[in-house]
């Protein structure tokens, strides 16, 4: 049996979500990576890994790399 979708769980280890503990009682949950319905909205998912997502990639992990993400 397959499945065809991720499970939550998995997305998440996907995108390195973690919660992030603030002032509120509530925590917040943060992603080093987009989560699926973020990059659907984004702009950058036409379909196919283009140029331009490329560069966001890179710019995006060079911004992690450098402490700064």
């Amino acid at each position: 049996w397959l499945d065809d979708e991720l499970s939550e769980s998995e997305i998440d280890f996907i995108c390195g979500t973690y919660k992030m503990f603030t002032a509120g009682a509530v925590p917040q949950r943060e992603s080093w990576w987009p989560r699926p319905n973020a990059w659907e909205g984004s702009g950058l998912n036409v379909g196919y890994w283009s140029e331009t997502c490329e560069e966001w990639y890179q710019r995006r992990l060079a911004e992690i790399r450098s402490s700064q993400g």
